[in-house]
């Protein structure tokens, strides 16, 4: 709920509608943009590095900005003299002129922009300027104030790199205690949004990595090896670790139960934070182990299992239960779940099938073509029972994203030294989704690459595949997204031999698993539809990851699995799920891309980027063991000194708490 602009400073505009009772936004600001509140929860101001925006009259700016200044303090970590001692100056000169006090005002700008200009993180750096703004174009509204005075304040403290982590995950600070040596401080952090910590600082795509301010100077920092690192030297979350979590043995009276219908990574971290909230939990696996697409999609020489076995095992010490070999749409629907005596259910199916090609000749093919998940789950469960058999003749694997990489890594190991496996892709090495490091450990190991190439038909001798027609693509113009269009190039069609066509080009919901969800709303590209809260078309009903939305990554999947236990823990309160206080926040400064402004704080000499170490590429080619390692103590402690701490602390000011629910 939005208010008509009152007055404020936005990027050096001062804006000032009081005598006409409101008016609009500085330019380059969208109302429809502006963070959701909730209904009857007005937005009475916010503060960012940017400046200040005042909404509503009432609203005392000393109030706003001494709400925001009390926060700033607090975030403030102390390390460096100018944000240590500035931040309580000035908090102490606000404090007087709340209690009707004069300050030296000429000292006052002084300590904000020491702090500005000397700072050694974007706390102390950025902080200061909207209050100098408000020092500058409205001093006479600093004014005192009474206690009954309206407003509540919602500030973080966030980052490029926090912000395009899916789970807002406090980067910087979990850096930070591996710089300090304190691995066990950046557990703490990461364990506080998911259980897979050593998982994820091996698999992760890295999108925080590609927001990092650093890589303007040189490289950005090895974040996702910075959490294996810190997972490898913390103790482990044991049982006393989750002392203050509320235990919620099974059948207490009085507990509420939830089912969780998929042991991936969405529906593990769902799990996780319901039981750490003293929910009851039954997570129903079709599988006869937990991990999902994690365990059976991603090879042993990326994730072992026995690392992913131990942290999904963190469902169980918190009193939770597996129960294995149950499949839904065959031993249960969500409504027999809920007439069970489940008051909520999360559906974390995943995309468990992979989808066709659609290339001549593939459905002739009675040997020799598979979907890229046809390829990976069987594998993985025959490698889990000792039975992984060599593969001959040459590969082809069409796709270039991870799963490909996945596949094309695989079949390498699989085949003999001789053998060719090549990866065909319709566009640029630029334009693939696959994390670029995939892609040069897939070279390393001697994979072949055929870009801007598509096929156009499979070959096929008495049933068996012995090759594949492509053309050569061409690139033309952007389209409406940006991304440049391809088009065959006439004429110029070849053929690949191989004896086998592996196509890992997308995956998609098993329509098997939802046939008798007839409620259940489904997208148009094939997964559950769902709101901001996680909930689905069936009242108690929510879903996430992939199955929500679509094949994406494994940060993804947890990030929503945690919002759905949020949703899920207000629901049995019998409140209204709606989108929490820092979602509303992070679409907000998405929207408005108020991160861009970042930059590197003063001159920053250049630090190389600390490399983990691999197995050589002729002997990870041959082999299943973890082909990264973990870098070590001192090579994690540089690499986290190479941090920038791009902090910036944004608020709001809301009559009432943001994200406070109704009741259902």
């Amino acid at each position: 709920m939005v208010q008509a602009l009152q007055y404020g400073v936005w990027l050096d505009q001062t804006v000032d509608h009081r005598p006409a009772g409101g008016g609009p936004l500085p330019a380059g600001l969208s109302t429809e943009r502006l963070p959701k509140t909730g209904d009857g929860n007005p937005l009475l101001g916010l503060v960012a590095p940017q400046g200040f925006l005042v909404f509503d009259a009432k609203l005392p700016l000393l109030k706003l900005m001494l709400d925001y200044w009390r926060r700033v303090t607090a975030l403030s970590c102390g390390r460096c003299t100018p944000c240590r001692a500035g931040t309580l100056e000035v908090l102490d000169a606000l404090e007087t002129l709340r209690e009707g006090g004069a300050v030296d005002w000429a000292a006052l700008e002084a300590t904000l922009e020491d702090m500005s200009r000397t700072s050694l993180c974007g706390i102390g750096i950025a902080s200061p300027e909207p209050l100098l703004a408000a020092l500058r174009r409205f001093r006479s509204d600093l004014l005192p104030y009474s206690d009954d005075a309206p407003g509540v304040l919602f500030a973080d403290a966030t980052a490029p790199c926090i912000e395009a982590c899916p789970a807002h995950v406090n980067i910087p600070r979990y850096i930070d205690g591996v710089r300090d040596g304190r691995a066990d401080i950046s557990e703490a952090v990461l364990l506080d949004h998911y259980p897979l910590v050593a998982s994820c600082g091996r698999v992760c795509v890295r999108p925080c990595e590609s927001a990092c301010v650093r890589g303007r100077v040189d490289r950005a920092i090895a974040i996702r090896d910075l959490k294996r690192a810190a997972a490898a030297a913390a103790p482990g979350a044991g049982p006393e670790y989750f002392a203050c979590a509320k235990k919620a043995p099974r059948g207490a009276d009085g507990r509420a139960r939830v089912a969780v219908v998929g042991a991936g990574p969405a529906g593990l971290n769902c799990a996780y934070h319901l039981l750490r909230r003293g929910v009851s939990v039954d997570v129903f696996e079709m599988e006869a182990a937990a991990g999902g697409m994690a365990r059976y999609g991603i090879p042993a020489y990326r994730l072992p299992n026995a690392i992913l076995e131990k942290e999904a095992s963190t469902v169980e010490t918190l009193g939770g239960r597996f129960l294995f070999g149950r499949r839904l749409g065959r031993d249960f629907t969500t409504s027999s779940l809920l007439a069970q005596g489940y008051e909520a259910v999360f559906l974390g199916i995943g995309c468990g099938i992979g989808k066709p090609m659609g290339v001549a000749g593939e459905e002739k093919a009675v040997s020799g073509v598979l979907k890229g998940l046809d390829f990976l789950l069987p594998l993985a469960r025959r490698q889990e029972a000792g039975e992984a058999e060599p593969l001959e003749g040459d590969t082809v694997v069409v796709g270039c994203g991870n799963v490909a990489m996945d596949c094309c890594r695989s079949a390498r190991r699989l085949s003999s030294p001789e053998a060719k496996v090549t990866v065909v892709y319709r566009r640029t090495r630029a334009s693939a989704p696959a994390d670029p490091e995939e892609i040069d450990a897939a070279l390393e190991e001697r994979v072949g690459f055929e870009f801007l190439t598509n096929p156009v038909e499979i070959l096929t001798e008495a049933g068996r595949v012995v090759g594949v027609k492509v053309v050569r693509m061409a690139e033309g113009a952007p389209d409406t997204s940006g991304r440049r269009s391809v088009k065959p190039v006439a004429g110029s069609e070849f053929v690949i031999p191989c004896s086998r066509v592996i196509g890992a080009i997308g995956q998609a919901v098993d329509p098997t698993s939802i046939a008798g969800e007839e409620a259940l709303k489904m997208t148009r590209w094939g997964t559950i539809e769902t709101n901001a809260a996680m909930a689905t078309s069936i009242d108690r009903v929510f879903a996430g990851g992939d199955a929500a939305a679509g094949p994406a990554t494994l940060i993804l999947a947890m990030a929503e699995g945690e919002r759905a236990a949020q949703s899920i823990a207000a629901r049995l309160e019998g409140l209204r799920p709606v989108e929490s206080p820092r979602e509303a926040l992070s679409n907000w400064i998405l929207g408005e891309g108020l991160l861009g402004h970042c930059v590197p704080p003063r001159p920053t000499p250049e630090a190389p980027r600390s490399k983990a170490p691999h197995l050589a590429p002729d002997v990870r080619a041959r082999s299943w063991d973890e082909a990264e390692g973990t870098l070590s103590k001192s090579a994690a402690e540089r690499e986290a000194s190479r941090c920038l701490r791009c902090y910036r602390v944004f608020a709001l000011e809301t009559l009432a708490p943001v994200g406070a629910r109704e009741k259902i």
